[in-house]
């Protein structure tokens, strides 16, 4: 069975990503799942890709947001 995609979505100078990478590594934790996770700097990503468009930090699982957010649209210019 392959392993969750999970990844923390950042931006350069996001205040909050330490504490959710923090709050992240340990809920994966304490549910006994030592699933990997990726931290993408949604700056660094394409134009055209739709991660560019959420809020920072958001934690994506199987390319779904964790608190059921919807995938953003066009245009995908996160807001800051």
């Amino acid at each position: 069975m392959d392993p969750m995609r999970i990844e923390l979505l950042t931006r350069d100078g996001c205040r909050n990503t330490p504490a959710m990478r923090d709050h992240l590594r340990e809920a994966l934790r304490r549910l006994g799942a030592d699933a990997p996770f990726a931290t993408l700097d949604i700056g660094r990503l394409p134009g055209s890709d739709p991660r560019r468009g959420y809020s920072t930090p958001t934690v994506l699982v199987e390319s779904r947001d964790l608190f059921g957010l919807p995938t953003p649209t066009r245009p995908y210019d996160a807001p800051g």
